[in-house]
């Protein structure tokens, strides 16, 4: 008795291990996803989902079986046009993306995808998930985005603008009060401070004054002689270039060399007398 007692427990444990066994060896299943089933705020560039499988399925049996076994579909229920690839470098690496290519699809903003995992998805060995897995996401809103960048953009220009005031603020107020610190010149003040006479700081600062005031006036006089000049004849400034003071002669004996010279002479003497008048008046 206590023989087939000890049989039938053994034989009841030899069933439990290999049916664990089996299950161990049979055990195919989804180990992550991007996006993450929930996710919102997610991309519609790239529209579609990374599938990560614990097992290997990328043998020719496993595409024919798995084909139209993945599917996706938008927040009104209909089907998107997707695509299926499979790693063969990374092992157990599936990506279902949106099909760009189908004109009628277009993805939309703010918008709700389902991507839905058949139970009878297969890996290389036949084994199938057991169960149907859906990943659903939401993509981001566009418009908000739009919104919030151009609120920036304004933001930072107006930061920039606000700032430029500051400083062109600041460098008048600057001028106006170095003008006020020559403006309000104290001699006595001055002559305490350096331990001077009076009669010497006032004769001081009034070559300072007038110092700054020769170089002011030759400055001014610059600037204006720059927006005054004007070429009048461009022989004076180009070279090889000559200035006719009459209509060139018809006749031959005009055309001559020695005409040519004349004119050329007469003309560099009417250049010199203008260059003479020119410095007589300065």
């Amino acid at each position: 008795m206590k023989r087939k007692s000890l049989i039938a427990v053994l034989a009841a444990m030899i069933v439990m291990i290999s049916a664990t066994l089996s299950y161990a060896a049979n055990d195919f299943t989804l180990v992550s996803s991007y996006p993450e089933d929930g996710q919102k705020d997610t991309s519609i560039e790239n529209l579609g989902v990374k599938l990560n499988f614990n097992k290997a399925l990328n043998s020719k049996e496993a595409k024919k079986s798995n084909a139209g076994k993945i599917i996706m579909k938008d927040d009104d229920g209909k089907n998107v046009p997707i695509k299926v690839l499979y790693s063969n470098s990374e092992e157990g690496l599936v990506l279902a993306i949106a099909d760009i290519d189908v004109k009628e699809f277009k993805p939309k903003n703010n918008a709700e995808y389902s991507l839905i995992i058949s139970a009878d998805f297969t890996d290389n060995e036949g084994n199938t998930l057991g169960k149907e897995t859906v990943i659903s996401f939401k993509t981001y809103n566009q418009k908000v985005n739009n919104i919030v960048n151009m609120g920036m953009m304004i933001v930072l220009f107006g930061g920039i603008t606000v700032l430029s005031i500051r400083q062109n603020k600041k460098k008048d107020e600057d001028i106006l009060d170095t003008d006020s610190k020559e403006s309000s010149f104290n001699p006595y003040r001055e002559a305490k401070r350096t331990g001077r006479s009076v009669e010497e700081v006032i004769a001081e600062q009034e070559k300072k004054e007038a110092k700054l005031a020769k170089k002011k006036s030759k400055k001014a006089k610059e600037e204006e002689s720059i927006a005054d000049k004007k070429i009048e004849k461009c022989s004076e400034y180009l070279k090889n270039v000559y200035h006719v003071p009459a209509p060139a002669p018809i006749s031959k004996e005009d055309r001559s060399i020695e005409a040519l010279r004349a004119m050329r002479r007469e003309e560099k003497a009417s250049r010199h007398k203008k260059a003479r008048n020119r410095t007589n008046r300065k």
